[in-house]
C-alpha cells in the first residue's frame, strides 16, 4: 500500500493563503473589541502546542472522542464495511486520536485510503511517516495533504465506486460562528457524492464550571497556545508584540454560548505591524479575543445537518453525554 505526501500550499495557493492571513489580522485588529480567529495560531509549532492541549487531563473533548471511538467502533465500521472506502480527515494534526478508528480496520484487512488534511506541513509529514512505519504491510493507503481544507477536497479525484467519510473532529466546528458553520458544512456536502458520510465532533452544552476548568489549565498550556499567536504575527507580518506584556484567560459567555479565550494587555502599549503598515494601540488590561468555542445543543446539530442536505444517521455519545460525534449521510 502507498504512503505519500503532497504540499498544496505552494506557489499561488501559498500567496493566496498569506493574503488571507494578512486580511484576517487587519480586519480583526480594526474592530472593537479586537478579535482574531484561532486558525491564525496553527503554524507547525502552534499545532504541536495544541496536541499538548488534547493530552491535558481536564480537556474533555479529546478524551470524550477517544471514548466514543472505542465504544462505537463497530457502529462506524458497519457503515463502511462491504466496499472500498476513503477516510478524509480535515485538520488531522498528529492523527493520534484517529488511529483508534484506523487500527481495527487494518486488523480486519479492510481496504481503504486515509487522507489526512492539515494546514501544517510539518504535522502531515510526521503523520504520514509515523503511519508508514507502523502499517506499511497493512491494507491502508495514506495520502497526506498539506492544504486548506477545501483545496484538499478539490485536489482529490471523485470516484463514485469509493464511499467517502469526512471526519471533522475535536469540536473544531465550535471555533466558528453559527452562520460560518452552516456555510462550512454546506461546502463539505458539495464536495461529496450522495451516500457519502460526514462525522463531526460537537462539544455539548454543560456546566460553565466544567468548561472553565477545561480551558484554564494550571500548567499554562492554553496560555502558551494563545500567546503563540503573537509569535506568529511577529514572524509573518513583521510585528513587534512582546508576549511578556500579555496574559490569557478563557471564560464561558452565556450570551454567545461559547467559551471565549482572551489575551489581556498588561499595560498601555503600541504595536507596529510592518506588513500592514499599521500601528495598533492597546489600553491597560484591554482584551483581545483569540479563541471562540461554541457549545451546541442536539437540536442545533440536527438543524445544521438538514440545512446542509444531510440526514443524521447516528449520534455517538460518550458515557456522560458531554460530547457527540454526529454521523450524517449526504442525501439528494
Amino acid at each position: 500500500m502507498s504512503f505519500t505526501f503532497h504540499n498544496l500550499r505552494s506557489g499561488v495557493a501559498a500567496s493566496s493563503s498569506d493574503e488571507q492571513f494578512a486580511h484576517a489580522v487587519l480586519e480583526g485588529l480594526s474592530t472593537q473589541p479586537k478579535r482574531l480567529p484561532s486558525w491564525l495560531i496553527f503554524d507547525d509549532q502552534g499545532s504541536e502546542i495544541f496536541t499538548e492541549i488534547t493530552q491535558l487531563p481536564g480537556y474533555h473533548p479529546a478524551h470524550c472522542e477517544i471514548e466514543i471511538f472505542q465504544a462505537h467502533q463497530q457502529t462506524i465500521t458497519d457503515l463502511l464495511a462491504g466496499s472500498e472506502f476513503r477516510v478524509i480527515e480535515l485538520g488531522a494534526g498528529d492523527g493520534g486520536k484517529t488511529q483508534v478508528l484506523l487500527e481495527p480496520w487494518i486488523q480486519r484487512q479492510l481496504t481503504f485510503e486515509y487522507v489526512p488534511i492539515d494546514i501544517s506541513e510539518g504535522a502531515i509529514k510526521t503523520l504520514v511517516a509515523n503511519l508508514e512505519s507502523q502499517f506499511s504491510h497493512g491494507t491502508m493507503s495514506v495520502t497526506g495533504l498539506a492544504a486548506d481544507y477545501f483545496d484538499g477536497l478539490r485536489g482529490m479525484s471523485q470516484q463514485e465506486s469509493v464511499r467517502n467519510i469526512v471526519l471533522f473532529l475535536g469540536s473544531t466546528i465550535g471555533n466558528m460562528e453559527l452562520a460560518a458553520a452552516k456555510d462550512f458544512v454546506q461546502k463539505i456536502r458539495e464536495s461529496l457524492n450522495v451516500g457519502d458520510y460526514v462525522m463531526i465532533g460537537f462539544d455539548l452544552m454543560k456546566s460553565p464550571k466544567v468548561l472553565y476548568a477545561a480551558y484554564n489549565d494550571a500548567t499554562g498550556v492554553f496560555e502558551r497556545f494563545n500567546l503563540h499567536l503573537l509569535d506568529v504575527l511577529n514572524r509573518k507580518l513583521g510585528a513587534n508584540f512582546k508576549k511578556e506584556h500579555y496574559v490569557q484567560q478563557g471564560q464561558y459567555n452565556p450570551r454567545t454560548h461559547a467559551v471565549e479565550s482572551m489575551i489581556y494587555s498588561t499595560r498601555e502599549q503600541v504595536v507596529t505591524i510592518q506588513a500592514l503598515a499599521k500601528e495598533v494601540s492597546f489600553g491597560a488590561w484591554e482584551a483581545m479575543q483569540t479563541e471562540h468555542s461554541y457549545k451546541y445543543t442536539l437540536a442545533e446539530i440536527e438543524s445544521l445537518a438538514t440545512q446542509a442536505g444531510c440526514r443524521v444517521v447516528k449520534h455517538l455519545f460518550d458515557a456522560n453525554k458531554n460530547y457527540v460525534d454526529s454521523v450524517w449521510e449526504v442525501v439528494r
